[in-house]
């Protein structure tokens, strides 16, 4: 009988677990499964692309035949003639869906099948090189044997994307007429077109100069001038589509959807952020039910998210899950901004990593008004500014004319201070239709003149009070903000409220801790950077004398760190 044999321990034990390893063996795995996931879509977008500039040539290189063959053979010259100009359409087309292939979207899957099948007859129809038909053969074959890759919805464009559609679309358009002039015969026209003559030639016809000059000779000669004008045609029609389509998608929130985002709102809201999911900023992600919504906004290819899933507790992992699939489909990555700390395990479970961006500052109104307004610093700002004829007062809505007349004042006169400007997303703006449904506390000089103000708005939490703005003249006396929200506190406090919202100070705590990510770390150098150029710890320092409770908020991204830097990019177009 052998003794079984001992398993010699290794002297250094078990490599270490550290963040930064389980990174890197994410980053990997990642980039294997998109390779193993994408390269039979490269495959298809490059033989696509490859059919489609071979149709643009192929009227060239192939000159008219004097012994047309197959079907070509009993055709008029007319509808021969066309066959090649539509070869000419179906190319330019095939060239503009290769683009929306690589990014997996469906239309264009059923827009290249067909235009491959249309390209594949009209070669074997005119009977010239049938080796040309099997490289549309093939696309097709491929395409319908990866037809389950292709998932991605039609996508809403930004403005921006469409105006490089357009761009490219004219540019493949005189690329065309450029190389068409220069490899034309000398008994096409009597002339040897150069490239610069090429490109006058292209762009007179293109500007409806014309070129009355040019006398064809030959049926290819007559055949070339007429896919220049169908090829123009095509580029503008092309151009005007890429460039509207995302016009039409802005005005695509409806009425009603709006409404049924209020009722679920009023019903379901947990954070001040949800207040900002009604503005005109916000596209819906509604349950097939109805009983829940995301409010999102699209940029660089992400779904920013404000805040978490507005829907009962039971209904937010479903809709969760629907919203990731759908951003999926659409070719997006999903985000969430301001999320709550409760439910970050429920993100993680649906695969999105988390990340903190601030701290919100949360003031005890039962503290403050009892024990925190009382000392020195309080109750000095107050006696001094009540011995100079400021007081404070309340106003709900509807408000007067005149009272909206200084309301508007104080904010133009605050906006002209450095650094100030409306923001957006997850904050409002002044203007006259919002302030005049929002009630106002104000601080009044001696004159009864409105020198500073905040308006309030839901904070949709039992107890919870919170503001929006908070705007003072230019020119106004020190602690004017301080004696404001003293009032304010106090006054609230009277009215049965026990805490307030004061905001987000961001970047507060992020990278500090011992259990702090790679991300957070990396987030606070960027903070040690930046923080020369805006006060995020004067903002803390700020909210801080209040003597408030902190409350952590996260930020939720998926793809970890190309995710994140992803995410930022987009953050940074939606919050400019």
């Amino acid at each position: 009988m052998t003794c079984p044999e001992t398993a010699t321990p290794d002297p250094e034990g078990p490599p270490k677990y550290t963040p930064a390893t389980e990174m890197q063996r994410i980053r990997l795995f990642d980039r294997r499964e998109r390779l193993r996931q994408f390269w039979p879509i490269l495959i298809v977008v490059t033989l696509t692309l490859a059919n489609g500039l071979l149709s643009l040539l192929h009227g060239f290189i192939f000159r008219f035949s004097a012994n047309p063959r197959f079907l070509a053979l009993s055709l008029p010259f007319g509808l021969y003639h066309w066959s090649r100009l539509l070869s000419v359409i179906f190319g330019f087309l095939l060239v503009y869906l290769s683009f929306h292939l690589y990014q997996r979207r469906r239309t264009a899957w059923w827009l290249a099948s067909l235009s491959l099948v249309l390209a594949a007859v009209l070669r074997v129809g005119r009977g010239h090189h049938l080796y040309l038909a099997s490289g549309s053969v093939a696309a097709i074959l491929l395409l319908f044997v990866f037809r389950r890759r292709f998932t991605v919805k039609s996508e809403p464009r930004s403005i921006a994307q469409g105006a490089r559609l357009m761009a490219a679309s004219m540019v493949i358009a005189i690329v065309y007429g450029t190389l068409g002039f220069y490899l034309l015969d000398r008994r096409d026209f009597g002339i040897d077109f150069e490239i610069p003559e090429s490109i006058v030639r292209t762009l007179r016809a293109y500007l409806l100069i014309g070129n009355g000059d040019l006398v064809a000779h030959t049926r290819h000669a007559r055949w070339f001038l007429d896919s220049l004008s169908v090829m123009g045609t095509t580029a503008v029609l092309f151009a005007v589509y890429s460039l509207f389509r995302p016009i039409g998608f802005r005005l695509r929130v409806l009425p009603q959807e709006r409404a049924l985002a209020d009722a679920l709102l009023q019903k379901h809201g947990r954070t001040p952020e949800h207040y900002w999911t009604l503005w005109p900023d916000k596209s819906y992600f509604f349950t097939r039910d109805g009983d829940g919504f995301i409010a999102y906004r699209v940029a660089s290819g992400v779904a920013v998210c404000l805040s978490d899933p507005v829907a009962a507790d039971a209904t937010v992992p479903a809709l969760l899950r629907d919203f990731i699939a759908y951003c999926s489909d659409n070719g997006w990555s999903a985000s969430f901004l301001y999320v709550l700390p409760q439910g970050l395990s429920l993100y993680s479970s649906a695969g999105l990593r988390s990340l903190k961006i601030g701290t919100v500052a949360v003031v005890d109104l039962e503290r403050f008004c009892t024990e925190t307004c009382m000392n020195k610093q309080f109750r000095k700002v107050k006696r001094r500014l009540e011995e100079d004829g400021f007081s404070t007062a309340r106003h709900s809505p509807p408000h007067p004319p005149e009272l909206m007349r200084q309301l508007e004042e104080v904010s133009d006169e605050w906006l002209s201070l450095p650094g100030r400007r409306e923001r957006s997303f997850a904050l409002g703006a002044f203007e006259r239709d919002y302030a005049s449904r929002t009630p106002f506390f104000v601080v009044q000089d001696r004159e009864r003149r409105v020198v500073a103000f905040a308006n309030e708005v839901p904070a949709f939490r039992p107890g919870l009070a919170t503001i929006d703005m908070m705007r003072h003249r230019v020119g106004v006396p020190n602690g004017i903000m301080d004696y404001l929200f003293t009032e304010l506190f106090c006054r609230l406090r009277e009215q049965g409220y026990r805490q307030f919202d004061l905001g987000l100070a961001p970047l507060a705590g992020v990278g500090e801790g011992p259990d702090r990510t790679t991300e957070e770390r990396v987030v606070r150098q960027v903070f040690e950077l930046l923080k020369r150029f805006y006060p995020f710890e004067g903002l803390r320092a700020y909210k801080a004398k209040f003597d408030p409770e902190w409350e952590e908020r996260y930020m939720v991204y998926r793809g970890g760190a190309p995710g994140l830097v992803k995410t930022a990019l987009a953050l940074a177009r939606i919050l400019a």
